[in-house]
């Protein structure tokens, strides 16, 4: 994300995750997430890489609705995504 983007969209880091897959039926899918979205903060915690995108989703708040904030082309979206454990 360019620094002008950042800037414009008020947004906590330069960088984010980019969404490459959004599963069907998957709480992304339900929470609004598209494919080529790109994450770039749950609640107030910035997202730059998909370490930090993980502990952000960390045990705690699995089945606890999180404000996700993605970049989807010119739109800057907060999105309720409520994570769920995952089987195996």
């Amino acid at each position: 994300i360019s620094r002008r983007v950042q800037r414009y969209f008020g947004l906590p880091s330069a960088s984010g995750v980019h969404v490459m897959e959004v599963v069907k039926g998957s709480p992304a899918a339900l929470g609004g997430l598209r494919t080529d979205d790109r994450i770039v903060a749950i609640d107030t915690l910035a997202v730059d890489s998909v370490d930090s995108l993980q502990r952000s989703l960390d045990a705690s708040r699995i089945d606890r609705a999180v404000k996700m904030t993605v970049l989807r082309g010119t739109q800057k979206l907060e999105l309720d995504v409520t994570p769920v454990e995952q089987a195996g």
